[in-house]
């Protein structure tokens, strides 16, 4: 194995950033310590509690560590009312010029800088020097007109309620009701939308002229109403056959074995057809990556539209007041105040997993039963570490620690040191034990961005997180995986791109895949990141890259219970001779089949140009079930008929 490589891998699931001062610690406590403890004393270390121990008490060590970790200190994005107040100006500025000209390009304007406003808005009676103090709620209703303008009643309806429950004065506020009138009639919700004219008919006593005006308004759009742009959240498909009871996420159609070779895995409890959901499954936990705050969710992580900001911080932002509540109710009130120091850091995005794992959980006692189930259920390869890694991997749950410490995530301390207790030396070695686990299970989330002009062309895979999923680990790899995967928010989805008989594995890919890389670029990779060789059938048999593979096919021998493989035969009309069941075969009809099959992938190719999204689905689950029933991969046009397949699947999601 190349120890160098492994080394190189381990190292960049802790910091992802060598720029950031994380690395720094790093070395200079290494150095500090010295080669011959780091061998012989630390690295003969036997439990993770023992690790943290060594750290925090060891004379070699210890005096460096706290000495660097008394440095924590909340580091955040503050609010800064005078730039809200400025960009929600600039904000109004485009809604008015939309009236006039350039409507599209004014209303994104102006959206833009009423994001701007409220996600920098300071939370009610914080400046009062500004905006009187009502800078948050004001920044909502600004936006809440814009949204109208945009025809976008639902998002319109959340913004002016926000704006209300921040402080805007909502009595005898004619044009707050005539708003909530619109944003009703935009939902097709009439009876409030004519409570809230009502309302504002009340309030305006003999001054009405206004609100017939918007009354006549509305009822000419009725007419030509346009459809919301709002992407409705889903939780994604549903499970065929329903939930296995026995593993969280998973279908009926799946269960966990496991062997001395593999150790557990998923297999076929039943017949699996092509197309079938076998996993949707919730994260334990799960991050955004922090380049990616600024346009997703930090909470359920879908595209943001119109951000909810923290009331205490502006790094991050949220799709709804709800995801916002959720949040800040658990995981973010210990968080906020780091977000910009875990940035610095140049911590990995396994790092915030593990701490969310603890920020997330309703107590200490949880957040310790759950990190030692993971540490005891999932893979971690104590044995085959290096003492430099278990080194990185203390320090960094160390200095996780120190954050939750100042974060009060222990309630008050006696001491403002870093000299840990017993139950913040537990802490520090359940985020040991994950920092280990994460390394081999965690998942990369990512969403399919689609052109504006087609579904498929140019569009393109962006990874935007990560997360553990407790079901999602125990798939094992394959270097043409039988599953496509998928995210709708950060549930994980895997779909069926085979059919597969009872018993049979069912393979998730790791990262590296055949089409793309050589047997020996794949088998480096795995060994450096996984610690493991792969034995799959791309392997065994050294299939070529797509790009190099030829259009031969392999036909199963139509002999009743004979599992042989047979070439394609050079005159069709010819009986060939099978040598597992040693009868002569003729393989006309599945060369028919075949090109039946191919035909169909060529119908389905075409609904995918022409955006047919469903229609292709349906085609391509047919005539890649069909195949299998026939023929045996690597097929070129079955591998690209797979391959469109996921595409496909994402795309609806």
């Amino acid at each position: 194995m190349d120890r160098n490589y492994q080394k190189i891998c381990g190292a960049r699931t802790i910091q992802s950033d060598k720029k950031g001062f994380f690395n720094k610690f790093y070395l200079e406590t290494k150095q500090t310590c010295g080669e011959k403890w780091l061998q012989n004393y630390f690295g003969q270390s036997k439990s993770n509690e023992a690790r943290i121990l060594s750290m925090f008490n060891d004379p070699e060590i210890s005096d460096t560590v706290l000495g660097i970790l008394e440095n924590v200190q909340p580091v955040y994005k503050q609010k800064d009312a005078l730039f809200s107040a400025q960009n929600r100006i600039k904000a109004e500025k485009c809604y008015i010029l939309s009236a006039n000209t350039n409507k599209q390009e004014n209303l994104a304007q102006a959206l833009a800088f009423a994001n701007l406003a409220v996600t920098r808005a300071p939370a009610k009676g914080v400046n009062k020097h500004i905006d009187g103090g009502f800078s948050l709620a004001m920044a909502f209703r600004a936006r809440a007109a814009i949204l109208l303008a945009m025809d976008e009643g639902q998002l319109a309806l959340s913004d002016l309620k926000l704006a209300a429950y921040f402080g805007l004065d909502t009595q005898k506020n004619v044009d707050y009701y005539i708003q909530l009138a619109k944003a009703y009639e935009l939902m097709d919700e009439m009876a409030r939308a004519e409570i809230s004219f009502k309302i504002a008919e009340k309030f305006a006593g003999d001054n009405k002229h206004t609100i017939e005006a918007c009354r006549q308004e509305w009822a000419s759009k009725n007419a030509e109403k346009k459809k919301p742009k709002l992407k409705l959240i889903g939780k994604g498909p549903l499970l065929t056959n329903g939930e296995n009871p026995d593993l969280k996420g998973a279908s009926h159609l799946v269960k966990l074995v496991e062997s001395k070779e593999k150790g557990r895995f998923i297999a076929a409890q039943n017949e699996v057809r092509t197309g079938d959901v076998i996993l949707n499954e919730k994260p334990i936990a799960a991050c955004l990556l922090p380049s990616f705050y600024g346009g997703f969710c930090c909470h359920c992580l879908e595209k943001l539209v119109t951000p909810v900001p923290c009331s205490n911080c502006s790094g991050l932002a949220f799709c709804s007041a709800q995801c916002m509540v959720e949040a800040c109710e658990s995981y973010h009130r210990f968080e906020c105040q780091f977000m910009d120091l875990f940035i610095g850091s140049g911590m990995s995005i396994l790092c915030y997993i593990a701490l969310r794992i603890f920020t997330q959980a309703p107590n200490v006692e949880s957040a310790l039963n759950t990190s030692d189930l993971l540490y005891k259920n999932l893979c971690a390869h104590e044995d085959s570490r290096q003492a430099d890694d278990y080194l990185q991997r203390s320090l960094m749950a160390g200095f996780l620690m120190r954050c939750l410490q100042k974060a009060q995530y222990f309630g008050p301390r006696k001491s403002e040191g870093v000299n840990p207790t017993a139950i913040e030396i537990k802490v520090c070695t359940g985020l040991l034990g994950l920092l280990q686990i994460l390394q081999y299970n965690a998942h990369e989330i990512y969403q399919t961005v689609k052109s504006a002009d087609h579904i498929f062309d140019g569009s393109r895979i962006v990874y935007i997180g990560a997360g553990l999923y407790n079901t999602g680990a125990y798939f094992n790899h394959e270097c043409w995986p039988t599953v496509a995967r998928y995210f709708v928010g950060k549930n994980l989805i895997l779909t069926a791109t085979k059919p597969h008989h009872p018993n049979e594995v069912i393979a998730e890919n790791y990262g590296p895949i055949f089409t793309k890389m050589n047997s020996k670029e794949r088998q480096r990779s795995l060994r450096g990141r996984y610690l493991f060789s792969c034995d799959c059938m791309a392997c065994q048999e050294n299939w070529p890259t797509l790009q190099k593979l030829d259009k031969q096919v392999r036909f199963w021998c139509p002999s009743t219970n004979c599992s042989n493989v047979l070439h394609f035969p050079r005159d069709v009309l010819k009986d060939v001779r099978c040598a597992r069941c040693r009868k002569n075969v003729s393989l006309k009809e599945s060369v028919s089949r075949l090109i039946k099959i191919e035909e169909l992938y060529r119908e389905a190719a075409e609904a995918m140009q022409e955006q047919k999204v469903y229609q292709a689905i349906d085609l391509f689950k047919e005539s890649i079930d069909d195949f299998f029933q026939i023929a045996v991969l690597p097929h070129k046009d079955t591998l690209i008929a797979q391959l469109s397949l996921i595409k496909c699947m994402a795309a609806i999601n």
